[in-house]
């Protein structure tokens, strides 16, 4: 995990030089030191939704990475901004270990070592520090996988209803923990399976229950998907040819990336049901998000990754890696 840990402290001192250095060119004909680049920094990210549902205490929200800042900020008086930038990084750790831990019940311990860096210089990945609420979802996720992976149901049901509050990516995992569930106590007593199921299956109707302001437009949000506009796309004169613009290129790459991840894990995991893993993760994924928003969401299905940290030799590992790390630098300076 102490190579998890440097790459990660590199790649974001990294990042966060190059965020200070854009706001610097844009200040250039301005007199300014560190604290004002720092200030200006604080800013931008005062200015995303999580700052702001945090900083409006009286406006209800859903979301428990904002029920936590409201929380903690009722009884330090952090400012908003800060707040999510600590809460954002403690959860991305959490992810990380978690998702070292998960990958090296599947794989060699260098494969998810190498995993882990790959999210951490996935070309959006700098969004996981720079306050979004998406850590905590990425945690949650491999919470779910690993639990259930593990066969502590309560943990999985828990962790899966509380990612299906905000993101109905959770329950297209459902039937996917189902297929482990009955696959692990096949020759358990019908009440320990029942129990089991309980722990599953009740949290998330819970949550469905509490949030079916979402789950009622679930048809909307299928037909706004990223698999649905690929599917419709071939009825169209046009065909994918919408893919290739400079909208959706970089989401068409990123795609092109899990794919290809997802494929590799078809021969490299032992298991049938570790091999279906990476590709019932992305089909969840294309289902329930948009298409312009695949690549930031990517972290989400980060066992996907597995596959090229499996497959690719050293030298084309390294090479990925850099690439990740150009276009990612290059989207913090252009976002700062």
């Amino acid at each position: 995990m102490w190579r998890v840990s440097l790459s990660l402290i590199t790649h974001r001192f990294f990042i966060l030089v190059v965020a200070l250095g854009a706001i610097h060119f844009t200040l250039s004909d301005q007199p300014h030191n560190t604290s004002v680049l720092w200030e200006n920094f604080l800013g931008r990210v005062a200015q995303s939704s999580e700052a702001t549902q945090i900083m409006g205490a009286n406006t209800p929200s859903k979301d428990p990475f904002i029920w936590i800042g409201r929380l903690i900020q009722s009884y330090t008086g952090i400012r908003a901004e800060v707040l999510i930038l600590i809460l954002s990084n403690l959860f991305l750790v959490l992810f990380l270990w978690e998702l070292n831990l998960f990958v090296n019940s599947l794989a060699l311990p260098d494969v998810a070592v190498n995993t882990c860096i790959l999210v951490i210089v996935w070309l959006t990945s700098y969004e996981l520090s720079f306050g979004s609420s998406l850590s905590l979802s990425c945690l949650l996720t491999v919470l779910v996988l690993r639990s259930g992976n593990d066969d502590r149901w309560l943990i999985s049901g828990i962790c899966l209803a509380l990612l299906a509050i905000t993101k109905p990516f959770a329950v297209f995992l459902t039937p996917f923990l189902l297929l482990i569930l009955v696959g692990q106590n096949r020759y358990a007593s019908s009440d320990a399976l029942a129990r089991k199921l309980i722990y599953l299956l009740l949290p998330l109707a819970g949550a469905i229950y509490y949030r079916w302001d979402l789950y009622r437009d679930i048809t909307a949000i299928l037909g706004n998907s990223a698999l649905f506009n690929l599917i419709s796309s071939v009825d169209i004169q046009a065909g994918l040819s919408w893919t290739l613009t400079a909208t959706y290129l970089g989401q068409t790459i990123a795609l092109l990336i899990l794919v290809t991840g997802s494929l590799i894990c078809l021969f490299v995991f032992s298991t049938l049901i570790h091999r279906l893993l990476p590709m019932t993760l992305l089909l969840a994924l294309l289902i329930t998000t948009p298409y312009g928003d695949l690549a930031t969401a990517a972290p989400l299905i980060s066992p996907v990754f597995t596959g090229l940290a499996e497959a690719c030799a050293p030298p084309l590992l390294k090479a990925i890696q850099l690439l990740f790390l150009v276009f990612g630098a290059i989207e913090v300076f252009n976002l700062f």
